[in-house]
């Protein structure tokens, strides 16, 4: 027999209850059957819609234990959806400032203010990167995931408080260069031509010229927009520079922005297996990204894997216990109460992480 569940009015909602049925308001869905009621959850609602009743289950209550990966669960849930609201309003922005009116800075810094509130715990939000991604949506979507993760190393390398501002701004900006290019050559499902690849790396050039005229914006702010093509043995784009002739800010949004690319799903290329990513951007690390930057993102990194679930492709389930930094996607994991040591078992490999 399946759980109890019965309706009652918004203004009696607590957190710790369950929505039994999805929440839906003009064909909009605003909560997923299942999604565990939260402060923050009843505080946006309540500030953005009108909603008279709802559906829990009838044995939640806010009495109940709930264990740490239903709160996860929850966290998950609730960012997941912030993100896309986020990534909803950016391309109207981007709409403004691709048609030449010059767009507000306020929004910008609102989108920055809004992400950056999104960060603690920093786990939730880089599973949720590993986990979705940006899919097909290589402007928006993507751009908020940029600055998330370009937040998080800014931190995490110890940039002062106004300088991490200033390098979310860039992130959040870094493709608006994108909105210049032709549809079907953004979103071609096969392999890019070389005069396609030519259109494509126009990008940098077309962000820059677009938010170089934005009043009060720092210049750091578009140097990071042009250069996060840029590589450090100088085989980059648009100018071919190296090493120190580099912005910062363009170092750490170039590590960002290859993470979240190849762990997405794009028209033309499936999303890698879990750890690819990283492994990858390790090895970018070794001649054309920033290595010391490179190498602090995946020391912060490594630790959230640990402890998370994961399939292997024999549809098995494990729990990560340690991370291999010299092999990133051989982790020792526990299967059955069985240490596992994927380093020595070429026939096993992890293909998805669990929620």
């Amino acid at each position: 027999m399946g759980e109890r569940t019965k309706t009652i009015n918004f203004n009696k909602i607590e957190p710790g209850m369950r929505i039994a049925k999805n929440l839906e308001q003009n064909g909009r869905v605003l909560l997923k059957q299942d999604v565990l009621i939260t402060d923050q959850i009843i505080t946006k609602l309540k500030k953005m819609y009108y909603i008279e009743s709802v559906d829990v289950y009838d044995n939640e209550t806010v009495e109940k234990q709930v264990s740490i990966e239903d709160k996860k669960q929850a966290e998950l849930s609730r960012v997941e959806e912030e993100f896309k609201e986020i990534s909803s309003r950016l391309q109207n922005t981007f709409g403004q400032i691709a048609s030449k009116n010059e767009t507000s800075m306020n929004e910008i810094r609102d989108f920055s203010q809004k992400i950056q509130n999104e960060l603690t715990p920093s786990s939730i939000v880089i599973k949720n990167i590993v986990l979705y991604g940006s899919g097909e949506d290589s402007i928006y979507r993507h751009g908020v995931n940029v600055a998330a993760l370009s937040s998080l190393l800014g931190k995490w390398i110890g940039l002062e408080e106004s300088k991490i501002k200033l390098l979310v701004y860039s992130a959040i900006l870094h493709d608006v260069g994108k909105t210049k290019i032709d549809t079907e050559v953004l979103k071609k499902y096969t392999a890019l031509t070389k005069s396609e690849f030519n259109i494509i790396k126009t990008h940098t050039s077309a962000g820059y010229n677009l938010i170089k005229g934005i009043t009060f914006l720092d210049k750091s702010v578009s140097y990071g927009v042009l250069m996060h093509h840029e590589r450090v043995d100088g085989s980059g784009y648009p100018l071919g520079l190296k090493g120190e002739a580099i912005h910062p800010f363009a170092k750490i949004i170039a590590i960002a922005d290859v993470f979240d690319a190849i762990n997405s799903d794009r028209g033309y290329k499936d999303k890698k297996l879990p750890f690819e990513a990283l492994q990858i951007v390790k090895t970018e690390g070794l001649g054309k990204l920033d290595y010391e930057y490179v190498k602090i993102f995946i020391e912060h990194v490594v630790g959230y894997y640990t402890g998370e679930e994961v399939l292997l492709n024999t549809d098995e389930k494990c729990k990560i216990i340690q991370m291999n930094v010299n092999n990133l996607e051989k982790p020792l994991v526990m299967r059955d109460g069985e240490f596992i040591d994927l380093a020595k078992e070429k026939h096993l490999y992890i293909k998805e992480m669990l929620l």
